[in-house]
């Protein structure tokens, strides 16, 4: 049965520790386990992660979490975006995109420019929401439950897309070996 919303009735807003129950019961609605949130409620009290939930008329209907990752040779760290889901029957309502948007503007407004994000390679509907949103794949991931993809995208509107500074780009793990008397 689909329920009747505007998409302007979805508001965002950063979760709050009342919330730990009902984002638990929206996971298990999905097929996820509700491990590990008191742990990511404890980093975004930190200020390591942020939780953002998706309400429409009083019912929580979606969430995302946004880390932020540590700076490196004087870049400004990346944002990695994960947990993105939407109840099963708000789906295909644009609730995913409203998130997505709204972890990019968190990300932003630290100053990050970079943001990745990991999804397994046979959820073509998230695939293809994240491509239409900008995102490119970056590389390949292989998860404990089977093949993926990270996937970034650059948020500064100034720079293409893929004009990362050497310093920032990633190497290879085998041009990262050192052998005895030499290099790789």
């Amino acid at each position: 049965m689909a329920i009747p919303f505007q998409v302007a009735e979805v508001s965002v807003r950063s979760a709050r520790a009342y919330d730990l129950p009902g984002l638990a019961l929206l996971r298990e609605s999905i097929g996820w386990g509700a491990g590990g949130l008191e742990g990511s409620f404890a980093a975004a009290a930190a200020g390591r992660q942020l939780i953002l939930l998706a309400e429409c008329r009083g019912r929580l209907v979606g969430g995302v979490t946004v880390s932020f990752q540590g700076a490196a040779r004087g870049s400004l760290g990346r944002g990695h975006i994960s947990d993105l889901l939407v109840a099963p029957l708000w789906r295909r309502r644009g609730i995913g995109g409203r998130l997505l948007q709204a972890a990019e503007e968190a990300i932003a407004a630290r100053g990050v420019t970079d943001c990745t994000l990991d999804v397994d390679a046979h959820n073509e509907p998230a695939l293809r929401l994240y491509l239409a949103n900008g995102y490119r794949r970056w590389k390949p991931a292989q998860f404990p439950w089977g093949p993926g993809y990270t996937l970034r995208k650059c948020l500064d509107a100034s720079r293409p897309p893929w004009s990362v500074p050497p310093a920032r780009r990633a190497t290879p793990w085998w041009r990262q070996l050192r052998w005895p008397g030499g290099t790789a």
